[in-house]
């Protein structure tokens, strides 16, 4: 069967869709494998000499269950409090593992603010 010339052209490859996709699975291949869950932060930190600083370090650990544990005891909020107002540590060291619910870190954590602690290092254990 012939077609009359009019109606007959020749294939053509037609690049810039192809460009488009290929530009479109680059960019999300590239989102995917740079993201990560972590970030760090590296920092070259001063070198100096000097005495060390004797800092007043507490440190409280909330379980699962919210029970805060300074040292080897068992406190409550209340207790917590006393124990912060006549040690007045510098530093406070709150630890929690992953299955501590919020909460309890957060009630602990607005406690400390309340006393005017401000330098708090968040520690977190894994099982």
């Amino acid at each position: 069967m012939k077609f009359p010339k009019e109606l007959f052209e020749e294939p053509k490859l037609v690049v810039i869709p192809i460009v488009d996709v290929l530009l479109a699975v680059f960019l999300f291949l590239a989102i995917m494998a740079f993201k990560t869950p972590f970030v760090s932060v590296f920092v070259q930190l001063p070198k100096g000499e000097g005495k060390e600083a004797n800092l007043k370090v507490l440190s409280v650990v909330i379980d699962r269950n919210g029970k805060i544990v300074i040292g080897n005891k068992v406190v409550d909020i209340y207790q917590l409090v006393k124990i912060l107002k006549s040690k007045k540590p510098f530093v406070v060291n709150v630890m929690a593992d992953k299955d501590t619910p919020y909460r309890y870190v957060a009630k602990v954590l607005s406690t400390l603010q309340s006393l005017g602690i401000t330098n708090v290092n968040l520690i977190l254990k894994r099982r």
